[in-house]
């Protein structure tokens, strides 16, 4: 694959005698991509060039067969689509942006971005989106939820809206796009997504679509073909066995990598197996929902081996696989050695995962770790009696049960984590060949480091916490250290990757934000560094660091600088900590 960096062997001649060249056998008709949450993308340049990356995308998703594109959101969708269409790619649309038009709100900034209030405006905005596409390789994506990716009714809070009457906006918002499309570029294929609150009105047969559409069903974020969690309720409504009775098309807009502020795999592999996802796949097939295939990959480099997984899919002899042949066939492509040690490196990150709900499937990603102790540190500075947003985690309970709660899902996986970053290290040391190690080192060992890192980063601030509960602050103070010490080995791995052209990927990680976690640990280290210490700082040096006579002698001021948070941090580790 192209954007995994592989080399090629030289040779001084290529014996070429089968110019047979022709497509596989693709069950699935249209074979594509959604590249979602680019924001690694988006700050990167290969070659000295963001655009050569983005082409680079293209190539790779046509060599693996694919056909089709979202090629980013917002902004970035409506940059890319001549680039993809270029390379011979159709467009589709992202579901918060119906028939690829530019968003209410960055047309109309100083108006409130309501269909109820403006409907001529944002007919325009469709309109002017279906003209400037007409008569080029795209999906028309059908639909309404609001101004950006959230329902139109929530913006309304004058007023309580049925299920009816949601329905009845839709409806006539869908019907009134077709119509539009179909005068305007006759003959072109609509889609539609039934996403987050349209299952629930398309189960309850209020939603009225036009008969050649086709109908795109969406996975839980996960992987798992059912309804997504929405905030705290989690109804897990079953996708594959909906009837359907309309006869039309379908399809599904599937997550092999998913951002939800909640336990989603932004910066890491998914946590779900790929056999898992190969078994989800075949089920998808046997229910015929596969003549569209949209595959969530966010920012494609950290997620090869599922999106390479999924494109074996499309084609018509697809069977469910195991993690053992998967894995196999993977580390053999990629690695020219230790295949057995880097094939058990990939079996037991899966076994790693921590289960955060009680269904399967329902494990926990990057995002899981590093936004609970952003909440947590918020929270406790903040003196609220709850971490906000948690309650679809811990249920509605006070802050000492919710960290409760994630201390033990943490210890039911800590370990294993612990063991796997330590053989990681061992197995990136054995392999011989420089290419292989950094294949190694950015395609695993850093999802290894950001999953284990994070959890201890955690599980320390959580220590702090109940340490500060305790009035035991110079204890919490370092246990904040450690959590600090513990983010910031990730920050320092991804400085040292041995990669010239991927050492820079991550910079502009701004979801699990690894660097602001950073940043927060030292505000709460130095917090509790005020709370403790004197107000000239010198009091814990006095009691713990100094010789009793030199501490006896200068009683009214010290003869030196403050030290510094890192320096007594030190100081206090090697005298509290190591020594006892």
């Amino acid at each position: 694959m192209v954007l995994h960096g592989q080399t090629r062997k030289k040779s001084d001649k290529i014996i070429w005698n089968n110019f047979d060249q022709h497509l596989a056998n693709y069950k699935t008709k249209y074979r594509g991509w959604f590249v979602n949450d680019e924001l690694l993308l988006t700050k990167w340049q290969d070659h000295d060039s963001n655009e050569y990356v983005w082409d680079r995308i293209y190539e790779t998703l046509l060599r693996l067969g694919g056909n089709l594109i979202i090629p980013g959101t917002d902004k970035e969708s409506k940059y890319h689509r001549k680039g993809a269409q270029a390379m011979g790619l159709t467009i589709a649309h992202h579901h918060a942006e119906p028939l690829g038009a530019e968003m209410f709100a960055r047309v109309y900034p100083d108006l409130e971005a309501s269909y109820l209030k403006y409907p001529k405006l944002f007919k325009k905005l469709w309109r002017d989106s279906i003209t400037e596409q007409r008569g080029t390789a795209v999906l028309y994506g059908l639909g309404f939820r609001g101004q950006g990716d959230r329902p139109f009714w929530l913006e309304d809070q004058n007023h309580t809206w049925t299920n009816k009457e949601k329905a009845d906006v839709i409806n006539d918002v869908i019907k009134m796009q077709y119509d539009m499309v179909q005068e305007l570029d006759p003959g072109a294929q609509c889609v539609i997504n039934i996403y987050g609150e349209l299952t629930a009105l398309f189960n309850d047969d209020l939603l009225r679509l036009p008969s050649d559409v086709i109908e795109i069903w969406a996975d839980s974020g996960y992987g798992k073909m059912v309804s997504r969690r929405q905030g705290d309720d989690n109804p897990r409504s079953p996708v594959l066995s909906i009837p359907n009775t309309a006869k039309r098309k379908r399809g599904i807009y599937y997550h092999v990598t998913f951002h939800d502020l909640q336990a989603s795999s932004f910066l890491t592999l998914l946590p779900n197996s790929p056999q898992f996802v190969s078994e989800e796949l075949s089920k998808v097939r046997q229910a015929n929902m596969d003549t569209l295939e949209l595959i969530n990959v966010g920012n494609v480099k950290p997620h090869i081996l599922f999106i390479r997984e999924v494109a074996q899919s499309w084609r018509s002899e697809y069977r469910s696989r195991s993690n053992a042949e998967i894995i196999t066939e993977y580390v053999h492509r990629y690695y020219d050695e230790s295949h057995t040690q880097v094939s058990k490196i990939y079996e037991d990150y899966f076994k790693a995962s921590i289960q955060y709900g009680p269904n399967a499937d329902e494990k926990a990603g990057d995002e899981f770790a590093t936004y609970i102790v952003r909440k947590l540190i918020k929270s406790w500075m903040g003196h609220s009696l709850q971490l906000e947003e948690m309650n679809w985690l811990t249920g509605d309970v006070a802050i000492d049960k919710q960290l409760s709660i994630i201390d033990e899902l943490i210890s039911t996986k800590y370990d294993a984590w612990d063991q796997l970053k330590r053989k990681s290290v061992q197995v990136y040391e054995d392999i011989m060949d420089p290419h292989n190690q950094s294949v190694f080192y950015n395609d695993i060992m850093l999802d290894i480091n950001v999953q284990t890192c994070s959890l201890h980063a955690l599980r320390a601030t959580i220590k702090a916490y109940h340490f500060y509960q305790n009035d035991e602050i110079i204890h919490a103070f370092l246990e904040s250290d450690e959590a600090m010490r513990s983010n910031d080995e990730i920050l320092k791995m991804r400085q040292n990757n041995p990669s010239s052209k991927w050492f820079d990927f991550f910079c502009n990680d701004a979801y699990s934000n690894i660097e602001l976690n950073s940043i927060k640990l030292r505000r709460l280290r130095s917090y509790l560094r005020v709370l403790g210490d004197s107000s000239d700082e010198d009091k814990w040096e006095r009691n713990y660091l100094m010789e009793n006579s030199d501490s006896r002698v200068m009683l009214l001021s010290n003869t030196h600088l403050a030290l510094s948070d890192d320096q007594i941090a030190r100081k206090l580790r090697e005298q509290i900590i190591n020594e006892s």
